[in-house]
């Protein structure tokens, strides 16, 4: 699809798709041409900043503005609902992570995209984060050798307030989900398919009235590695590290503005750094970036519907290991 100035709707006028409109407006060769939000205050203050249109009704929307892509920044159980209506009405889509609250949402919504023949873009924003990026061109080129242990950790605030909805598994998927999808997404896009998912979680108020909501997986990859990954709502702040060990060496980043760390086993014993951030853009604006460039210019998406299924899927199988207190197999997808 080659089309020129791209005209985009953004749904959903909470911090993401604040955080949306702000990128959107950033990237040449665009326009913002509506916003949709229940909030006709918010969302009329939102149009007149970014010079768009605002509606209360994605319908009123489609019927009222010429629209090449919407993007959806909506709670994640309202996904289905709004895909299905944007692919009806033939829009190229955007969603942010997941694309859905389990697999079989996830397949539907594909199903449907592929029918209408639009474009679906999902959000996983670690593939455009600049340390997980290059982490990954290391570890595809060889540099750690054979992986064997990967550890991943990733933490922040206990949800609350306006993004309460996070707290509800039932409109989330909670934390294993919501947050874990990140890290999930890129363990399957850097080291392949996972065969095995073992999981604890614990979710519980203490002394303070803080909830402490933690999760640990423990995923065996098709190729034999071993990835744990550690999940927290508990933190003050974001707080991410990883660490990829191999057979050849070692990368390792605690995304504290320090470099990231290559530790290589040969005759010199090498360390080097590969710098975080280097060109100063955040994840969100380089992957909407991509995400027009695909529309646009035929550009090939660096994330398909079928890799947010497949991490969706791990998801779902680290829940039911946490509910059950047994390991689950993941069945080969496409053996």
């Amino acid at each position: 699809m080659m089309i020129g100035m791209l005209k985009v709707a953004v749904i959903g006028i909470g911090k993401m798709g604040q955080r949306h409109l702000e990128k959107w407006s950033q990237i040449g060769g665009c326009k913002i041409v509506g916003i949709v939000g229940r909030n006709p205050d918010k969302v009329t203050d939102l149009g007149l900043t970014y010079n768009a249109q605002p509606f209360t009704s994605l319908e009123d929307l489609v019927n009222a503005v010429e629209v090449d892509v919407v993007d959806i920044c909506l709670p994640t159980h309202l996904h289905f609902e709004f895909i299905k209506q944007a692919a009806e009405a033939k829009k190229q889509i955007i969603c942010e992570k997941p694309l859905a609250l389990n697999a079989v949402e996830a397949k539907a919504i594909i199903e449907i995209c592929e029918k209408q023949n639009v474009q679906l873009f999902v959000g996983q924003t670690l593939r455009f984060s600049s340390e997980y990026a290059q982490a990954h061109q290391q570890v595809k080129r060889g540099a750690i050798g054979k992986p064997g242990v990967i550890r991943l950790s990733r933490g922040t605030a206990y949800p609350n307030g306006s993004d309460s909805w996070y707290t509800d598994a039932n409109k989330s998927g909670g934390i294993l989900l919501d947050l874990g999808i990140h890290d999930f997404d890129w363990l399957i896009w850097t080291f392949g398919d996972v065969k095995k998912v073992f999981a604890k979680h614990i979710k519980k108020q203490v002394n303070s009235g803080r909830v402490l909501d933690y999760a640990l997986v423990t995923l065996r990859m098709k190729d034999g590695a071993i990835a744990h990954v550690e999940l927290s709502w508990a933190k003050n702040a974001l707080e991410a590290s990883f660490e990829l060990a191999g057979d050849k060496g070692m990368i390792i980043s605690n995304q504290d503005r320090s470099p990231i760390k290559v530790t290589l086993k040969d005759e010199f014993n090498e360390t080097g750094a590969l710098v975080n951030n280097p060109i100063g853009e955040s994840p969100i604006l380089q992957q909407l970036r991509h995400f027009k460039e695909c529309i646009t210019d035929g550009k090939t998406p660096l994330v398909t519907p079928e890799d947010a299924l497949k991490a969706i899927e791990v998801a779902e199988a680290a829940i039911r290991s946490a509910s059950t207190g047994q390991p689950v197999n993941l069945i080969e997808r496409g053996a």
